[in-house]
């Protein structure tokens, strides 16, 4: 996945999914720490987590729970 000229790297991605999967409910935030912990730099961090959430969303893996999302 490319953001704003950044090249995500698969391993990045998957450290978002797993803790999207994993962990119960989350917020997009929760999801751009994930990433800029797994090596993303900070600025598009915010992106890669809109980009997760629309994705799966429209996939259908995903819904609103309270303030967050939740795996289904």
């Amino acid at each position: 996945m490319k953001v704003l000229g950044y090249t995500v790297s698969p391993e990045t991605e998957a450290a978002c999914l797993e803790r999207m999967m994993f962990q119960g409910w989350f917020t997009a935030s929760m999801i751009e720490d994930c990433a800029h912990k797994a090596g993303a730099p900070l600025f598009v961090c915010h992106r890669i987590a809109d980009r997760l959430i629309q994705r799966e969303r429209k996939a259908g893996r995903i819904k609103r729970h309270g303030r967050g999302w939740a795996w289904r």
